[in-house]
């Protein structure tokens, strides 16, 4: 009696400590997959946008998120690096590359006229949409196309999520392995509420990431970048998004992996100094 009762007492402990993670989507997306690799006892917590899930890491509804930033094929996720930018008050923790799998999920009855998705997900599928002059549908999320598949079953539907979301929702697989590349992976981060860490306060090999906005002077990215390369740190990521309001002005999404902690916080603070704008999001462990 006593033990059954401990036992219990300590599920309830677990359940009570279980790590609330915030992931855009429906349960079934590629994001929901990417947070229990990383958090297996965690409690997903799915928002249908992604404002909503920084709004709900911001608002202490959650504990951390765990967000799409790019994608071998599709490039830039927009949305969530937009906000990065956006939202202050948060940080990069850590990082997750984790495999993308497409497959046609519908019920086998006829030929699949459209196809219902992420934009990001029918971008890495089309190929195999063109060759089959499927029409692109686009939708908010991969496993939310999926549960409107099966719940509003349409002739010609069919939709572009995982095998997970296949079974979650019960449809059948028509395809699998439809992206373009078979090597196709999203690095999806880990953010929290807090202060981001800087290199001097990292290790070797850790990855810093933030975005700037070049100083309004010609070669200023050029002058920018080279804070950074005469100090022999490796950029892994460069991407330009434009500015709203400011026609044909970029800010520059940007990774550099930290060789030596103090050499790279040399190059940080110079860029700080240089460019007109700098927000850091975060060191961290890759």
């Amino acid at each position: 009696m006593g033990s059954s009762r401990l036992s219990g007492l300590e599920a309830d402990r677990r359940v009570a400590i279980a790590p609330r993670v915030a992931y855009q989507g429906e349960p079934g997306a590629y994001s929901e997959e990417a947070l229990l690799a990383l958090f297996p006892e965690a409690e997903p917590l799915g928002r249908r946008t992604f404002t909503t899930t920084f709004d709900a890491l911001l608002g202490g509804q959650v504990d951390r998120a765990v967000l799409p930033v790019e994608n071998t094929l599709g490039g830039i996720v927009q949305e969530s690096n937009d906000l990065l930018w956006e939202r202050s008050g948060l940080r990069l923790v850590r990082e997750h590359v984790h495999p993308i799998r497409h497959c046609l999920l519908g019920f086998a009855s006829g030929r699949v006229e459209r196809a219902l998705s992420h934009p990001q997900a029918l971008a890495q599928v089309r190929h195999y949409l063109e060759a089959r002059e499927i029409e692109p549908v686009p939708h908010h999320d991969t496993a939310g196309a999926a549960r409107q598949v099966a719940e509003r079953p349409e002739p010609g539907l069919a939709a572009v999520a995982s095998r997970a979301a296949a079974r979650r929702y019960g449809l059948e697989v028509l395809a699998e392995g439809i992206q373009d590349d078979d090597s196709n992976r999203t690095r999806f981060v880990v953010v929290e509420r807090g202060k981001p860490a800087r290199p001097a306060q990292s290790t070797a090999g850790s990855k810093c990431s933030l975005c700037f906005v070049a100083a309004h002077a010609p070669g200023s990215l050029v002058a920018a970048l080279q804070c950074l390369s005469t100090r022999g740190l490796n950029l892994t990521r460069l991407e330009a998004r434009p500015i709203p309001d400011k026609p044909f002005e970029y800010r520059f999404f940007l990774d550099f992996i930290v060789g030596k902690p103090e050499i790279a916080e040399e190059g940080l603070r110079e860029l700080e100094a240089t460019a007109h704008e700098v927000r850091l999001f975060g060191t961290y462990g890759t």
